[in-house]
């Protein structure tokens, strides 16, 4: 851990650019996390100290209106140790700093590159492979958005999604049996029986029944 004795002389240039990113004495660096309006460049130009140069990470935060730095090297670099991985910094933050203090991490935008090592696994091209207090909070309430979509959004929200309207229905139905009563009018022709004609014969007056 390194900590620089209180003092207002300037020892370093910080230069606020833009996208989150400053300057430390032309080495550019990217603010990734400012947990609580952490990050002052007045008091890191006044605290900073050049041992710090040589991390990936640098961690500031706050602790009796003092700032502490905190550096942090990449897991697969050669020179890190189990207490200054970056992927370690929430227990940094939990076992060495003050509860609910602001802090800030800072990661530097061109590292060193990282030599071969066959026992650990390669870099991955990431940025935020740590967990800290705020990410922590803002993945659970991404989870619950994405819970929330699923169950609202993506499944029918009523009835009327899934079941055609029953008055529609019930409509159509009608139109269909009034057309088949019309067709059956039309294919059943009119049979009319006529009355069977009576046989008769006219005798003639004198004349004998045969």
């Amino acid at each position: 851990m390194q900590e620089v004795e209180d003092t207002n002389t300037k020892l370093v240039d910080v230069i606020v650019l833009a996208d989150h990113l400053i300057t430390i004495d032309k080495t550019q660096y990217r603010v990734v996390e400012n947990h609580d309006s952490g990050f002052s460049e007045e008091r890191i130009e006044e605290r900073y100290n050049n041992v710090l140069d040589k991390y990936d990470y640098i961690v500031g935060d706050w602790g009796y209106d003092q700032l502490r730095f905190k550096g942090f090297y990449e897991d697969e670099r050669k020179e890190s140790t189990l207490d200054n991985r970056i992927s370690h910094l929430e227990d940094y933050l939990i076992e060495y700093c003050n509860f609910g203090c602001a802090y800030f991490v800072l990661e530097k935008v061109k590292k060193a590159p990282l030599k071969n090592n066959s026992h650990k696994p390669k870099q991955q091209k990431s940025n935020h492979k740590f967990r800290t207090r705020t990410n922590n909070h803002a993945k659970a309430g991404v989870k619950a958005n994405v819970k929330s979509e699923t169950k609202q959004g993506n499944k029918p929200n009523s009835k009327q999604n899934v079941k055609p309207n029953k008055n529609h229905t019930n409509q159509k139905r009608k139109a269909k049996v009034s057309k088949r009563r019309v067709n059956n009018k039309k294919k059943t022709p009119t049979t009319t029986t006529a009355p069977a004609k009576k046989t008769f014969k006219i005798r003639k007056i004198g004349e004998n029944n045969k």
